[in-house]
């Protein structure tokens, strides 16, 4: 029952935000846009058919065809649109949670009712991860039933990108609530947690430049092996997008662009196109259970040292 109270008082809270509509109605927009695009086996169209091109590199209606709709879906859509945009404004729009909380005169009324502080905090956590929970349904459900119904492609392992998104907002939220509950400020939250994020993600890729250019890694072994001790303490932000790609069958990213447009590369170019290859290949073997599982680590401690704070402070 209190959690339901605090869930409904969030929930309130999010829905009087207009950054809480800005993020529907961005689902939307993208929803009416995929609805847009048609797929038929020698062109796609566009704008319901008001203007087209020919597919002579791929016919949609193949394996490849529905891998690389797929794909532009996951790797462009959901780890940049949804990934970093849709995170940050997510983000702005949860980081005042907490400080509002915290203000005189709301969290003496709550602190009045019987419960305890490791709880109350718990719950309002909680009420937070419920916010990016009803976002991400929307947006990949939406974009699940443009998919079927318009494309002809169902792809059930889709839906996993609903409990995916949840868990990289949980990763980069976390912080957003020590820091809110140190600080009471709303922007201290955003800024550093927002910072902490990208550093954790250039921390956890950047063994992956080293085995995209071979001749890097042989060259500085010793900071290879560094980065790659150091790349297992962050949150692995980086590896929802293949943990998604392989779950919902996207393939690879690369798979996503037209074979014309690699195959006028230069030699060059191509020859890192084709570590990059090798390297998501590998990438995308990513065991689940290790990334999930150190990920949480890092997020149960982040929230113990925050609900530890929050339970020590006065009010």
């Amino acid at each position: 029952m209190q959690f339901w109270a605090l869930l409904i008082d969030s929930l309130r809270e999010s829905r009087d935000r207009k950054i809480f509509w800005l993020l529907m109605v961005a689902s939307v927009v993208v929803a009416l846009a995929m609805l847009s695009i048609g797929f038929e086996p020698d062109r796609v169209t566009f704008f319901f058919g008001l203007a087209d091109t020919s597919t002579s590199d791929f016919n949609p209606m193949t394996i490849l065809g529905r891998q690389r709709i797929v794909g532009v879906v996951v790797y462009w859509l959901l780890s940049s649109l949804v990934g970093w945009i849709g995170m940050t404004l997510t983000l702005i729009a949860t980081a005042g949670f907490f400080p509002t909380f915290l203000e005189r005169g709301g969290i003496d009324v709550v602190l009045a009712k019987p419960i305890g502080r490791a709880r109350l905090f718990l719950f309002k956590y909680l009420a937070g991860m419920i916010f990016v929970l009803i976002q991400s349904a929307v947006f990949v459900g939406l974009t699940f039933l443009v998919m079927g119904f318009r494309w002809g492609v169902w792809k059930a392992g889709y839906l996993l990108c609903i409990p995916l998104l949840v868990l990289l907002f949980s990763y980069v939220y976390c912080i957003s609530v020590l820091v809110a509950v140190r600080t009471r400020s709303t922007l201290a939250a955003i800024l550093i947690s927002l910072g902490v994020w990208a550093v954790g993600a250039m921390v956890h890729q950047s063994p992956m430049v080293f085995e995209q250019f071979p001749a890097l890694k042989e060259k500085q072994p010793a900071l290879h092996r560094t980065l790659k001790v150091l790349s297992w303490i962050p949150p692995k932000t980086g590896d929802v997008t293949y943990l998604a790609a392989r779950w919902s069958g996207a393939g690879l990213s690369l798979d996503a662009m037209p074979s014309g447009t690699q195959s006028d590369l230069s030699r060059g170019d191509a020859e890192v196109i084709e570590s990059s290859r090798r390297a998501e290949e590998d990438w995308l073997q990513v065991n689940a259970a290790q990334s999930i599982g150190s990920s949480l680590i890092f997020e149960a401690v982040v929230v113990l040292l925050a609900m530890w704070s929050f339970s020590r402070q006065d009010f």
